[in-house]
């Protein structure tokens, strides 16, 4: 099978099984059929597409499932893009990925994309074919005539692309083994059968939620997946579609609860699994979840790879992780008490970063994928993580690992939660700073020192200790970029 089409399509299915449902449709195997089949229609007058590559903008789930198997039926390359991209990243991504054509909505939340996509097919230079619908239905075509732009390599299904943490674009190359790989490690970790009602909380466009979609529909289980991010949105479809099954991230489980709780709503009653990604789980969280009363575990992975870990108890029995099937793993440059970064390989070769081999020799070498998470092997061969390599602090030729330091620190009864960072220092290179929210208001910061002197070592222990209101958030994660300038600045 050479494509995700086929993949689905040459299975025995029940064509009139519903097993797509977002806040505006149900869909059933009939549906996308007849869907990805008009989509085709409207492809083939503009000749052979395969190893042309297709953004594809477009918000609704349905219209966007059955325009990326389209895509992949007509051996197109994939590019799906959110359609909560604006003007500065929107035409970094175009420029970046250079589709040969695009499909979007006109608008979406008061932007113009289609304005902004022709804006940038005009500015090119190069030939562009452009699918613009007002309602994600009809669409009507606009050609910008240019240069011919050359075909991709071969073997390329997706190109999942992000505007990038430095506001540079980056894209992940992906083929249909990455996809199968995900659809086996998602049921294993989430036990799914056919008979599942799964309820999604990721953007279809992200390469995560397009591989559940994919995964759904090649497994055959029920999926459901929120179009709207907006609260009560979200909790009037899990009222109308009730699922035992739920992913998402923590920042947003967390606030999807608090919101059933001061709503009176017993929308979440259901789940009987809640499987958590996305984002580091942290102690603050799971005091948080406490009372929930489902199983909840965690899913470690990267896109590049898939799944690779999972939690097989209750994360609030300890993170302790289990490698998925077919995982292997080492970990490098450990240190005396066993710490190293952690080196994974699935059986996949990872296919790299698009237009960028500089940023793929330096995460993947010899088939094993460098995480730059750090970690250790417990005693009954689990793996904890401490923290990330990136975040390192390197001080006085010592190398602290500021997560070991924010769980010491967070044991302490009268610390709600903690960050550390380094920042500059003139003789020891680094020096740490500790960010402090207080449990209670009868603490200082003597006593803190004093604590941190008498349980680690004398090179682990903060430097300065600042007590703050909350943790600055960006995007579900601590923002250490403002904590260390913040230090900096005082």
């Amino acid at each position: 099978m050479n494509n995700f089409y086929e993949w689905i399509f040459e299975q025995e299915l029940d064509l009139n099984k519903t097993i797509l449902s977002t806040q505006s449709v149900d869909y059933t195997y009939l549906n996308i059929h007849n869907d990805v089949n008009r989509y085709v229609d409207l492809l083939k007058p503009l000749g052979e597409i395969k190893n042309k590559k297709v953004a594809v903008i477009v918000p609704k789930v349905d219209s966007f499932i059955s325009i990326v198997l389209a895509i992949s039926k007509l051996g197109g390359i994939i590019i799906p893009l959110s359609p909560l991209l604006r003007k500065d990243d929107l035409l970094a991504v175009l420029d970046f990925s250079d589709p040969h054509i695009v499909f979007t909505v006109k608008n979406h939340q008061g932007f113009h994309l289609a304005a902004a996509v022709n804006s940038w097919a005009d500015s090119s230079g190069k030939e562009t074919h452009i699918f613009e619908s007002d309602d994600n239905l009809s669409w009507e075509i606009n050609t910008i005539f240019g240069e011919t732009r050359p075909l991709e390599n071969e073997g390329i299904h997706i190109i999942g692309c992000t505007s990038g943490s430095t506001g540079t674009p980056k894209g992940i190359v992906c083929d249909m083994n990455l996809v199968r790989t995900a659809d086996l490690s998602y049921r294993f970790v989430n036990e799914i059968s056919e008979e599942d009602d799964v309820f999604i909380m990721a953007p279809a466009s992200g390469l995560f939620g397009l591989c559940w979609l994919l995964s759904s529909l090649h497994s055959q289980y029920h999926i459901v997946m929120t179009e709207s991010f907006s609260f009560p949105d979200i909790i009037k479809l899990v009222e109308e579609k009730p699922c035992r099954k739920l992913i998402t991230t923590p920042s947003l489980f967390r606030a999807l609860d608090l919101f059933c709780k001061s709503s009176g709503s017993s929308a979440l009653e259901p789940l009987e699994l809640i499987t958590l990604a996305g984002e580091a789980i942290s102690d603050d969280f799971i005091a948080s979840v406490s009372n929930t009363r489902s199983l909840m575990r965690g899913f470690y992975g990267f896109s590049e790879l898939g799944c690779i870990m999972y939690t097989e108890k209750d994360i609030r029995e300890g993170l302790n992780w289990s490698l998925v099937p077919n995982v292997e793993y080492k970990a490098v440059a450990q240190s005396d008490d066993g710490i190293g970064e952690l080196l994974f390989k699935n059986g996949n070769e990872f296919l790299g970063y698009y237009k960028r081999p500089d940023l793929t020799a330096e995460v993947y070498s010899d088939n094993w994928f460098y995480s730059g998470d750090l970690a250790k092997v417990t005693v009954d061969g689990k793996i904890e993580i401490i923290g990330r390599k990136k975040d390192m602090i390197k001080k006085g030729g010592q190398q602290v690992i500021p997560g070991e330091i924010e769980r010491f620190l967070n044991s302490h009864p009268s610390v709600q939660k903690s960050v550390v960072v380094g920042v500059p220092h003139s003789v020891y290179g680094e020096q740490i700073v500790a960010y402090i929210v207080k449990d209670q208001d009868d603490i200082d910061v003597k006593e803190l020192i004093n604590y941190c002197h008498a349980n680690i070592a004398r090179y682990k222990v903060p430097d300065q200790i600042k007590f703050i209101d909350e943790i600055p958030i960006v995007q579900g994660k601590t923002d250490k970029v403002s904590l260390r300038k913040l230090a900096l600045t005082k």
